[in-house]
């Protein structure tokens, strides 16, 4: 069984052995939240660990710990109830799901779990956190580098989100150590040592072979995704002077006022409507951009182009307004 709890060190005494406590923490571990959270928990070392720390120091900002079978097998299931009863045994409020059906691909399990996470959102009133750290945002910026993304994806998990992230400022390495020395259990899943799945070989081949080639590679990444978030925020503050988005109260739905005597460039479109896009949780890629940019240099209202994902933007004479699908309707998808 992949459970790991590391005890406190034990020395010999003349009674046989005893049990030598860690000197206690003098402050928190993670970055404490702007507000109570509901913590994604999974049952592995990074979100145990993050779960620990608020339970000690913030523990008024745990409005709800929440954690999700994907239907994988019983390691899954151990996990979800070593979540819950870390979490029961403290008092905190619990939301747990599972998957309706055995899904098969990391996009599946994803959009699975933030259907849950986004759902207990609602009914605690509180925002998502997790548990995502320093090594997991150099290993997004490198698939993003990998797969050719513009600068706005190459600022990784540091992109302007609802989601909060207490650990992106330690290591993968801290958050072990932490583990080790206050002695907090945790579930090591198997799945994370399938190569089948990118983000596996990214993390155990590609970077530890390109950090040994080239010293500070890691370093380097992380700087990059500071950069191009910095760019986005000014970005965002472009676009919320120059073209005042409305966001509908649904969060499907983003309008822009169409000023009939200077429609915007194609060039001020691409930089532009990918921000506008990400309000709602749209990823325009270079194509959809391209389309988009040309679209709305067309002087002719009433038209309606679709882009990947059941997008939809519409023209009219006094805005444009891009809306997604309810993602509702995708799970409700995944389950037929």
């Amino acid at each position: 069984m992949p459970f790991v709890s590391t005890p406190a060190p034990q020395v010999e005494s003349q009674g046989g052995m005893i049990t030598v406590p860690f000197a206690p923490r003098e402050r928190a571990f993670a970055e404490p939240p702007d507000q109570p959270v509901v913590l994604a928990v999974s049952g592995g070392a990074d979100s145990m660990v993050l779960a620990d720390d608020m339970f000690r120091w913030r523990p008024a900002y745990l409005a709800a710990v929440a954690t999700y079978d994907h239907g994988t097998g019983p390691t899954a299931e151990q996990s979800v109830d070593l979540v819950v009863s870390w979490a029961r045994a403290r008092g905190l409020r619990v939301e747990h799901g599972r998957a309706e059906r055995s899904l098969r691909s990391e996009a599946s399990w994803r959009r699975a779990r933030w259907a849950f996470l986004r759902e207990s959102s609602a009914r605690v009133g509180a925002p998502v956190a997790t548990a995502h750290n320093q090594d997991d945002q150099a290993e997004t910026v490198f698939m993003r580098l990998l797969r050719g993304s513009g600068v706005r994806g190459l600022a990784g998990l540091l992109a302007p989100s609802e989601i909060r992230r207490p650990l992106l400022g330690r290591s993968r390495d801290d958050v072990r150590e932490y583990a080790h020395i206050e002695g907090v259990a945790f579930i090591e899943d198997p799945s994370n040592a399938d190569l089948r799945h990118r983000r596996n070989r990214v993390r155990r081949e590609l970077l530890p072979i390109l950090e040994r080639e080239n010293p500070g590679f890691r370093a380097w990444l992380l700087g990059l995704g500071k950069r191009a978030a910095a760019w986005r925020a000014e970005v965002a503050s472009l676009v919320d002077e120059d073209w005042l988005p409305v966001l509908d109260p649904s969060g499907r739905a983003i309008h822009v006022r169409r000023n009939r005597r200077r429609l915007p460039s194609a060039a001020e479109g691409a930089l532009f409507w990918p921000e506008v896009a990400g309000r709602i949780g749209v990823a325009l890629d270079w194509r959809g951009t391209e389309r988009l940019s040309s679209f709305t240099t067309r002087t002719i209202t009433g038209q309606c182009i679709p882009l990947s994902g059941g997008v939809r933007v519409t023209s009219r004479q006094s805005e444009w307004s891009m809306e997604r699908p309810d993602p509702k309707d995708e799970i409700v998808g995944l389950a037929e």
